[in-house]
């Protein structure tokens, strides 16, 4: 009679699994030189979650080989096992040591920027665009850890406008203006990020610096000046700001008048007219100034007094027909027969 064989086999458990591999990776800590264990890893070529998940473990129980697996990861990283290296350093982002996390995050920074234009290369969109949110995160923790020196910072601010972080330009732009205060193409850098970061009292502070340093255009950063403040200041600081330009410059009159203007302050900009008036070489140059005042009072529907201008100096211009002629116009569109036909005796007397 033949017996059968009975005898059971035995299935390791998940748990015993684990269990043996820690073991396992206890032996090894204890065991294995620093040097054979970075060979060990680099040399494998199948299965890099393995040899992280060992080095995970070996950093459980000996803290200390964080310097280890840094240099491991940088050896990694130059033996062009960038999926390897960028595992390691992702244990090292959450390091207790700082100097440990600034190496992690700034390497860390390099290998997915190498990524990501790999991925450019060959086109991959979904994958290009999860690299690059990865990139403004790694990023965004190095400025706010300030994870830098001074001597990364031109760097880093080159960094940030291939990021389109505005933000961190700006705080970047500011740090370098510490260094270099009168650069000016920085200075030109900060006053447009903090402009476009609507911060407009720094915008003013660069664009004065901006008239001190850079000389050859300054009226360029003049008219700046005064697009900011139109747009984003009170009026009267704007007001203020174009009369002490218009007391020397032509150019400037013709702004304050266009200012008053477009604030409808129609008497304000005919009296900057009568100003010129006053001082104009020529009658004929005062007739053409004493026009312009009209014309503006009249347009902004000051009748009243467009009618009290033009009737103060209705002598002063009879003998000009172009004046009689538009202030024979304009009592008669204020409906002021009584100016109007008195106006009409003068002409006629001075034709007999």
């Amino acid at each position: 009679m033949s017996y059968a064989n009975r005898k059971k086999i035995y299935v390791a458990t998940y748990k015993e699994i684990i269990i043996g591999f820690i073991v396992f990776v206890l032996i090894l800590i204890i065991l294995y030189p620093k040097d054979t264990l970075t060979k060990q890893v680099l040399a494998e070529q199948s299965n890099y979650n393995l040899s992280v998940l060992y080095l995970q473990n070996m950093l459980k129980n000996d803290p200390s080989n964080e310097k280890l697996m840094l240099s491991l990861a940088k050896q990694s990283y130059q033996a062009k096992k960038k999926d390897l290296s960028f595992k390691l350093l992702k244990l090292l982002r959450n390091s207790k040591n700082e100097q440990t996390r600034a190496q992690a995050y700034k390497l860390s920074y390099e290998i997915a920027k190498e990524d990501y234009f790999y991925l450019k290369h060959m086109h991959k969109t979904e994958a290009l665009s999860k690299k690059y949110a990865q990139l403004q995160s790694i990023f965004s923790v190095i400025l706010a850890e300030h994870f830098y020196n001074k001597n990364e910072v031109e760097k880093l601010y080159k960094e940030s406008y291939f990021l389109n972080d505005k933000k961190s330009a700006y705080r970047l732009a500011q740090e370098l203006l510490q260094q270099k205060p009168h650069d000016i193409k920085l200075l030109k850098d900060a006053y447009y990020l903090s402009y476009a970061l609507h911060n407009y009292k720094a915008s003013m502070h660069y664009l004065d610096l901006l008239y001190a340093e850079d000389v050859k255009n300054q009226t360029k950063w003049l008219d700046e000046k005064y697009f900011l403040l139109t747009k984003h200041f009170q009026s009267r600081e704007a007001e203020a700001y174009i009369i002490a330009r218009a007391q020397t410059s032509s150019y400037w009159r013709e702004r304050l008048i266009n200012f008053y203007l477009q604030h409808k302050q129609y008497k304000k900009a005919a009296q900057i007219y009568m100003n010129e008036f006053h001082t104009a070489a020529s009658h004929k140059e005062q007739r053409d100034l004493w026009l312009q005042a009209l014309h503006t009072l009249q347009a902004g529907g000051e009748l009243k007094a467009a009618v009290r201008l033009g009737h103060r100096y209705e002598n002063y211009f009879l003998r000009d027909k172009k004046a009689r002629m538009t202030l024979l116009k304009l009592y008669l569109s204020a409906n002021d027969v009584k100016r109007a036909n008195r106006l009409s005796q003068k002409i006629l007397r001075l034709k007999r």
